[in-house]
């Protein structure tokens, strides 16, 4: 070090135990908090209600994916979906008492 530099006053090297580390915890807690509520609202509200009917069907897979997934997880193996249907049509059929 120079002789006659005052080193206390240069930026530290951490943010641990600074303002901005301060800041940063009740940024992180705030953002976190604001979602978690705003979760909770929109769950546990019954002004929501519509908008969750409505947003329902956007997350929800068809009838047949959960079918296909349930028969792979099964144990066939892997088919596509048109092969899944013909196989699943040839098990209804009542004149193949055997399959």
């Amino acid at each position: 070090m120079a002789i006659g530099v005052d080193t206390s006053k240069w930026k530290p090297r951490k943010i641990a135990g600074t303002p901005a580390s301060k800041f940063r915890n009740i940024l992180g807690v705030g953002i976190l908090s604001f979602g978690i509520i705003t979760g909770l609202i929109f769950h546990f509200t019954p002004v929501t209600f519509n908008l969750r009917k409505a947003i329902e069907p956007l997350y929800e897979d068809p009838i047949e994916e959960v079918e296909r997934r349930l028969m792979i997880a099964s144990g066939l193996p892997n088919r596509s979906a048109a092969t899944i249907r013909k196989y699943m049509e040839e098990s209804q059929r009542p004149d193949q008492p055997g399959i």
